[in-house]
């Protein structure tokens, strides 16, 4: 290899907008987010395959799976369909956002 390869660094990635502030806690012993202040509170879930649901958060594990409660899946603005409790997968989660005060 020529020297001007050596010295060239790799592309850095573009700072996307959502890693740069934090809204969820980490916590420090690797056991995943804690989402305790989000217990009995509404969410508003994009998840992936353009999917869309809000409802009550029930509970969640380590790897952010997280069970929802009174369900609504959202097909469109004029389609809406209640599906009730589910468990939906951490890894399918694109964006979240609490629709109820948080203390």
């Amino acid at each position: 290899q020529s020297a001007t390869a050596q010295a060239e660094s790799p592309p850095r990635r573009k700072e996307r907008p959502w890693q740069a502030a934090s809204f969820v806690e980490m916590s420090k012993t690797g056991s995943g987010a804690d989402l305790r202040k989000f217990m009995e509170k509404r969410l508003d879930l994009k998840l992936t395959a353009n999917r869309h649901v809000v409802g009550v958060l029930r509970g969640y594990d380590q790897f952010m799976n997280i069970v929802l409660d009174n369900t609504v899946e959202i097909v469109s603005p004029t389609e809406k369909n209640e599906i009730g409790m589910v468990v939906i997968r951490g890894n399918s989660i694109m964006m979240w956002e609490c629709l109820d005060r948080v203390k």
